[in-house]
Order: structure tokens, then C-alpha cells, then sequence
């Protein structure tokens, strides 16, 4: 038990000024019958009306609302994408009970995203989670236990839901058929939004004030003591250790406290429509009620592609092709990766690749080298120098036409150019003696 304001702060008037002015947050309308809460007397008038929260509160029975509760707890237990499934399927139901939407224009509206049943969504080693998982042999086994357990724990939420919705004409879409799709969607097409919290900014102000932070001390402390346990609850239990449970020490600098952010998941259509790139065009900027704005990061062209990076640009080239792998299914063939896989493997100490887990075709690691040659009147120079030293061993293309030509001559003349006759690897070496040796054979035949 954390206590209370009174633990921590002895003078009431300093209680009584938290409560008040810069610290108070706009009112806000709780629901009587539910946990729900509204933003102002016009949102809550709106979710009596229509929406997911007529379906799943007001028009239920008090029997009802018990067990949406324990839907909710289940939910917050095993999986919190049930709960957002659920009130897709309440919000479908809302189109059709008092708008007049087609059932089926409905369904396809909430799931015309990237989706796959969460039911086969399963972390296998090596394997994809969008990937069909495997049949046989130890990873089969494997595979076909976490998806039992997987169905076990969502047939239980879904007869829940059931329980208070069913009706004959929602049966498709109260089917696990379809609830499963829409939680496999949200799992592969939500983003994780933080926000900062709206204090945060006041309390940064006031502890640039040394009787602020003397007043307030203890509370402070305190926050910061549950803001830690919070973040280790949600650690492994084996990485918990004493330091990280334990009683902040008093030295601890209160001006270094900051109020925790608001978190959580969410799908906005510009995102989960937009294709991945690790060099994105656009970014997404979030502000209070978890609205999102689409910022350019860069000039975009009209017609140009908006794309969006799934995961941190920042990333170095193995762990973002890792993530995007893992998660979505697909390798990243942006630039920016092609460009780095080129660059790893010419930069490797072993000119085959080898060091770098890649292993390219003479023509690849030519069109590798292009990308690091600088277009100066220098390197031309050298390269007229190298086509004069051994123009007696070229047959069709120079190097000189190789350096001008880039890529598209190294594919056409792939054991020399860019490379320098010194740089070939032997392997490559062998393997155009071997060429020759059946063009001359083929010839003499």
C-alpha cells in the first residue's frame, strides 16, 4: 500500500494547492455503470447514443455488465487486444442497430488491414510470426502446443463476449473465425502511442524551486519508488534484483523526477496503410486525446509513396531485417538496406563476404564497389591510368567504362572494373578460368 497524501505531505494547505490552479486537469465524466470515462458531458450524451459503449454498457442488463467486467479483467490478464476486438465487434453492431450499415460493409470496414488469425501467430525460432508454422518434427510440436493454448485462451474471451451479445444475425460475427482475424490485425497494424504526461511540464517548472522541492520531498520520493516498481513488475522476475525493488535512497535528486507517460496501443488507418521504408517520408506526432498527425521528414512530391518506418531508423541493418522479419514476414528492400548489405559486404576483411554472412555474385560485388566510388575527376584520372596499364587484357569494355558506366557495366563485364584486377577473389578467379575453358571447348566443338 503506497499510503496516502497525507504520509508524505504533514501541512494540508500544501495538499489543498496540488488539488487546485496549474496541478488540476480538465473534469472529466465517468460512466455510472462502467469504468469508462468521457472527455466532456457532449462525449459521454454521444456514447450513450451510439457507439461501442451503448452496446457494451447501457443497453446490457446488470447480468451483463458483470461478466463484460470479467471480459475486461480476462482481457488485461492474458491479451488486451480481446478488448479491442470486442468493442469493434460492439461498434459493427452499433452501425447496424442505429445507422442502418450493412453487416458485411461493416466487417470489412474494421478489417481491411494487414491480418492473419492470432491463433497462428506463434513465436517459433527462426520463423516468422507471420509465417505458417511448421507441421512436423520438434518445432511442429512445438508450433501445434502454443497455438492449442493460444485457442484455449481465446475461446474462453470470446464465450464471454457471447454471453452478452449473441444473437442470431451477429453470428458471423461472433465467430472465431473473426474475432481471431481482428486480433491478429491489431497485433500487426497497432502502434505503441506515448504521450507525455499533462503535468509534466508544471512539475519540471516547480522543481526548479528549492522550497518545492523541500515541501514536497517525500512525496517525490515516493513517486519515483512506485514509479520503479512499476517498471520492474513489468521485467522478467529473474532479472528482478533488491537494487531494483528496493527504497530510492535520500540523495536521490528530486529534480530528475518526472511524471510517467501515458501509453498504449492503437490503429490509425494513415499507418496501417502505409508501407514500411528505413528511409520514411513521413513520421506520426501525438498529441493529448491521442490524436495523430502526419509530419514529413522530408519533401514529398505529389504522387510519391507515404512511407512509414515500422521500426526505428536508427536501428543498425541487422536489427532492423531482424524485427521487421520476425514481426511483419517480409526483408526490407528500401535503399538504405541495399545500400548497407553492398557496403557490408565490400567492407568486410574477407573480399568474399564471408565476415559479413553474405555471399555475393561477381556481378554483386562489383555493382558493390560502384557505390564507393566517388564521382571525382580524380578517380577518372586513376581509372584512365588502370585502362591504359591493362587495355592488352580487356576485350569489349574498359575500365574506364566501367567506372563511368557504374552498375550496369559491372553486370555486363563482371570480372573486371570497379574491383581492380588486384581485388578479384580467387574463388572468382577459378570460376572465370572455368567459363573460358567451356567457352574454348564449346568453340572447338
Amino acid at each position: 500500500n503506497a499510503g496516502t497524501l497525507e504520509d508524505y505531505v504533514e501541512d494540508p494547505k500544501l495538499i489543498a494547492e496540488l488539488e487546485q490552479g496549474a496541478w488540476r486537469l480538465r473534469d472529466r465524466v465517468p460512466c455510472n455503470f462502467c469504468d469508462a470515462v468521457f472527455c466532456s458531458d457532449e462525449c459521454f450524451e454521444a456514447g450513450q447514443r451510439e457507439g461501442w459503449h451503448r452496446v457494451l454498457c447501457c443497453d446490457l442488463t446488470p447480468e451483463q455488465r458483470n461478466v463484460w467486467k470479467c471480459f475486461q479483467q480476462y482481457s488485461t490478464k492474458y491479451h488486451e487486444q480481446f478488448a479491442a476486438a470486442a468493442q469493434v465487434i460492439a461498434e459493427i453492431i452499433s452501425l447496424v442497430e442505429y445507422h442502418g450499415v450493412q453487416i458485411y460493409e461493416a466487417m470489412a470496414y474494421f478489417s481491411r488491414f494487414m491480418k492473419m488469425s492470432w491463433l497462428n501467430m506463434q513465436s517459433v525460432p527462426s520463423m516468422s510470426m507471420c509465417q505458417a508454422g511448421p507441421l512436423t518434427g520438434k518445432l511442429g510440436a512445438l508450433a501445434q502446443g502454443k497455438r492449442e493454448k493460444r485457442q484455449q485462451v481465446m475461446l474462453a474471451s470470446l464465450e464471454l463476449l457471447v454471453a452478452i451479445l449473441w444473437e442470431e444475425r451477429w453470428s458471423e460475427l461472433l465467430s472465431l473465425d473473426y474475432y481471431s482475424n481482428l486480433v491478429g490485425q491489431f497485433s500487426l497494424s497497432n502502434v505503441w502511442v506515448q504521450m507525455e504526461h499533462p503535468l509534466n511540464q508544471t512539475l519540471q517548472e516547480h522543481l526548479l524551486d528549492a522550497t518545492f522541492r523541500h515541501q514536497y520531498g517525500g512525496l517525490l520520493r515516493a513517486c519515483q519508488e512506485a514509479a520503479q516498481k512499476v517498471k520492474v513488475a513489468a521485467q522478467d522476475e529473474e532479472s528482478e534484483t533488491p537494487e531494483e525493488t528496493g527504497k530510492l535512497p535520500e540523495s536521490v535528486r528530486e529534480e530528475f523526477f518526472s511524471l510517467p507517460r501515458f501509453e498504449g496501443s492503437a490503429l490509425y488507418p494513415c499507418v496501417a496503410l502505409s508501407n514500411h521504408s528505413c528511409i520514411p517520408n513521413f513520421t506520426m506526432r501525438y498529441s493529448d486525446g491521442a490524436f495523430a498527425d502526419m509530419v514529413a521528414v522530408r519533401d514529398i512530391q505529389a504522387g510519391d509513396e507515404l512511407n512509414l518506418a515500422y521500426v526505428s531508423p536508427s536501428l543498425p541493418l541487422p536489427e532492423r531485417v531482424a524485427s521487421l522479419w520476425k514481426t511483419w514476414g517480409f526483408v526490407c528492400t528500401c535503399r538504405r538496406c541495399q545500400d548497407e548489405i553492398m557496403l557490408r559486404a565490400v567492407k568486410s576483411d574477407n573480399p568474399e563476404g564471408d565476415a559479413a554472412g553474405l555471399q555475393l555474385s561477381p556481378a554483386g560485388l562489383a555493382a558493390a564497389m560502384a557505390l564507393l566510388r566517388p564521382s571525382t575527376a580524380e578517380t577518372e584520372a586513376e581509372d584512365a591510368s588502370d585502362g591504359e596499364a591493362s587495355s592488352s587484357g580487356s576485350s569489349d569494355a574498359s575500365s574506364d567504362d566501367l567506372g563511368n558506366a557504374g552498375v550496369a557495366a559491372a553486370v555486363n563485364a563482371p570480372f573486371s572494373g570497379p574491383l581492380g584486377h588486384s581485388q578479384i577473389p580467387e574463388s572468382v578467379t577459378k570460376i572465370e578460368a572455368a567459363m573460358q575453358e567451356m567457352m574454348a571447348s564449346m568453340a572447338e566443338g
